[in-house]
């Protein structure tokens, strides 16, 4: 009986000792202006130094350029969680810029299946499908067209992947999805 006093004194002392240390411990800090300002500027940064090369390439940076620029309104307005979402609605119609381009440098490869194609093809198809809901949430005008521009690349991922052009295909689906998560980001950022 005498060691087990001693032991949970040190135990009490322990977790005393312990509870004083996470107490200590600040919380990590959420994204404040400065990064959300930061993250802005990174992403206009990479969309200027992507240049189209065709007019749909030109109509993604165009829709970029407008989320980029009601992110900072929304972040001097003071609401930081829209324009995060905004942030993110510019950089997922950006990156669909870099996704085509990559398609377009593709060599002509020997034609090699890709190894699941058919489950990320179905995954960015059940995305596609979410964009009626997320259009419903954005307030009008509702950007309908960058749906349609999601439907292209997936027909477009589709058509590579029949034709067994894995590279090409793997390009489409990512841009599609990325158009996906844009719709998505600016629901989120319609929320009250």
């Amino acid at each position: 009986m005498a060691i087990i006093v001693p032991l949970r004194r040190r135990m009490t002392a322990l977790v005393l000792i312990g509870a004083s240390v996470l107490i200590a411990q600040p919380l990590p800090p959420k994204p404040g202006s400065q990064a959300v300002e930061h993250r802005i500027a990174e992403i206009r940064s990479r969309l200027e130094k992507s240049s189209p090369a065709n007019p749909q390439q030109s109509e993604l940076a165009t829709f970029a350029q407008r989320y980029l620029d009601d992110a900072v309104r929304a972040l001097h307005a003071g609401r930081r969680f829209q324009a995060q979402r905004l942030a993110d609605a510019a950089d997922a119609c950006r990156r669909p810029i870099d996704h085509l381009q990559h398609a377009a440098e593709s060599p002509a490869e020997p034609p090699r299946p890709l190894p699941e194609p058919e489950d990320h093809l179905r995954q960015v198809y059940f995305r596609l499908r979410l964009c009626d809901f997320f259009l419903q949430q954005i307030p009008p005008p509702a950007p309908v067209r960058l749906r349609e521009i999601a439907r292209g690349f997936y027909e477009q991922a589709v058509k590579a992947q029949q034709a067994n052009r894995a590279a090409i295909a793997e390009e489409y689906a990512k841009a599609a999805d990325d158009l996906t998560h844009a719709l998505e980001s600016l629901a989120q950022a319609a929320l009250p």
